[in-house]
């Protein structure tokens, strides 16, 4: 019976010791102060600015102004729209311009072995050249990209590549009267890039 109420008192005691401690701690958290139970938010990425890409008065020559790297070729032989529109990923969301529009599917000419990278890099130094930036590179998400007016896929669809699945690339030339945009994306054939250059309307 005796050890039955020394084992209770003991039991008793740890009790009213725990609750203390308990006590004590949340009375170290200084008057005014809250415990913080919610993370802080994600930062925002920076969303594409026309006005943050710097100007280029460099010369261009004849539209549409990009050089392919050696042994590598156009292979559609599309029409040069006058006036059209098309849509161009900027990193979160489709920039529509409207002006001339070139298209076409590149791919290595015979006796040369197709290399994306070698290719894509190629025609970045030539964007680059003409005072051009790169704007975004990433995979656009599928949802977003299955958006595209389906009348205008399908007529650029030779331009538009493996769009939402492949990793589009976006450049911008902006000079001081139009901007020139030119976009790249791999076919799903694994040996060729659809790309496409947009040229505005010049503003007098």
């Amino acid at each position: 019976m005796k050890t039955r109420i020394f084992l209770a008192g003991l039991v008793t005691a740890f009790i009213i010791a725990a609750c203390s401690e308990n006590k004590r701690n949340a009375s170290e958290v200084p008057a005014g102060d809250t415990v913080k139970t919610t993370l802080d938010p994600a930062p925002k990425t920076n969303k594409f600015n026309l006005e943050n890409v710097p100007v280029s008065d460099k010369e261009l020559g004849s539209f549409p102004y990009i050089v392919l790297p050696q042994g590598y070729a156009n292979v559609s032989q599309n029409p040069i729209s006058d006036m059209d529109k098309a849509y161009f990923w900027s990193g979160d969301h489709f920039e529509q311009p409207e002006g001339k529009v070139f298209f076409s599917r590149v791919k290595a000419e015979e006796g040369k072995v197709f290399s994306e990278s070698e290719l894509l890099k190629g025609l970045g130094e030539s964007i680059a050249s003409l005072g051009g930036v790169k704007i975004s590179e990433g995979k656009i998400p599928a949802d977003i990209a299955d958006g595209i007016d389906e009348g205008n896929k399908v007529k650029y669809v030779s331009g538009y590549g493996f769009i939402g699945y492949a990793v589009t690339t976006t450049y911008l030339i902006r000079r001081s009267d139009r901007n020139i945009w030119i976009q790249m994306t791999p076919t799903d054939d694994g040996a060729s890039i659809g790309w496409m250059i947009l040229e505005t309307k010049p503003q007098n």
